[in-house]
């Protein structure tokens, strides 16, 4: 009785981990260039995505973020730009479109002048989409 009732059990084990897995609540990864890490404003970001670094600052003083964007790829990236997302709901930018050879660098400014916000976000768009 003892010994069926552990076959029993092994057998039905593949499913209830089959259910318990299909069932988890797992982190996942935001695509939706809109969404990303949220930022204090005394934070500095630092983010990669599809070869191209970004780091941005605020700078309460001058009620502006500047930065700079950088392709780490071996070949151009077409149309990059730089958007911000402020707690507020205002979005700032983007950028100008600027295609960006292999490694080259250029500095992103954006006004923030009379904004009121508790956190920011920031992405970099690539190509002629919005969504990158």
């Amino acid at each position: 009785m003892l010994a069926e009732r552990c076959i029993l059990g092994l057998a039905l084990l593949p499913a209830v981990i089959g259910v318990t897995i299909a069932g988890c609540d797992t982190p996942t990864q935001e695509s939706d260039e809109e969404g990303g890490r949220r930022y204090a404003p005394s934070e500095t970001a630092r983010e990669t995505r599809r070869g191209i670094d970004l780091v941005m600052r605020y700078e309460a003083a001058n009620q502006r973020f500047t930065g700079t964007v950088t392709n780490t790829t071996s070949s151009t990236v077409a149309a990059v730009r730089v958007e911000i997302h402020l707690s507020n709901g205002e979005e700032l930018g983007p950028t100008p479109r600027k295609d960006l050879g292999a490694g080259e660098s250029v500095p992103v400014t954006l006004d923030a002048g009379g904004q009121d916000f508790d956190w920011w976000s920031v992405h970099a768009e690539t190509g002629g989409g919005g969504g990158g």
